[in-house]
């Protein structure tokens, strides 16, 4: 083939060898790129090794915010008055949301302290379930179908 365009071969050689240069200098790095759920995913797991090689110091006492916790249970446990045997995990939201107090929210009180809002009654933060796990269906004893819904929470927040 070098026989055919003798003098474009040199060309096209060249031409290459400029390209690979430039490409190799080039600060654009190639970076693989990965999906939101898939960066987040990344995160997490850099996270969770970086706070279990960290200490705990300076975390007694203080806000540990609004978390999830879960306890096994049985529904009879939940004194709904069902009596059966089934069990379940519940789900239920604990802490505190000083830490999610906004500027509003340090404004009510400081006006409510100083009786500026005598008849508004300003409430703080709660930590609640901002979503509910699937729906709960078991068999009591007496062979009776029950659902329940909203039973169990599967995410927290302050609200």
């Amino acid at each position: 083939m070098p026989e055919d365009y003798p003098d474009q071969f040199d060309n096209v050689v060249d031409f290459i060898q400029a390209t690979i240069k430039r490409l190799r200098r080039s600060p654009d790095k190639q970076t693989p790129i990965f999906s939101k759920r898939e960066r987040s995913r990344q995160n997490a797991a850099v996270n969770t090794e970086n706070s279990s090689k960290k200490g705990r110091r300076g975390q007694k006492g203080k806000n540990r915010g609004c978390v999830l916790t879960e306890i096994h249970l049985n529904v009879t446990d939940l004194d709904l008055g069902y009596e059966t045997k089934e069990e379940l995990i519940f789900r239920y939201c604990s802490g505190s949301c000083d830490a999610a107090e906004t500027t509003y929210d340090k404004i009510l009180k400081n006006l409510t302290r100083k009786k500026k809002l005598v008849n508004d009654k300003v409430r703080q933060a709660c930590c609640r379930p901002t979503a509910y796990d699937d729906d709960l269906s078991f068999l009591d004893d007496n062979l009776v179908y029950h659902i329940l819904k909203k039973h169990s929470a599967k995410r927290c927040g302050c609200v």
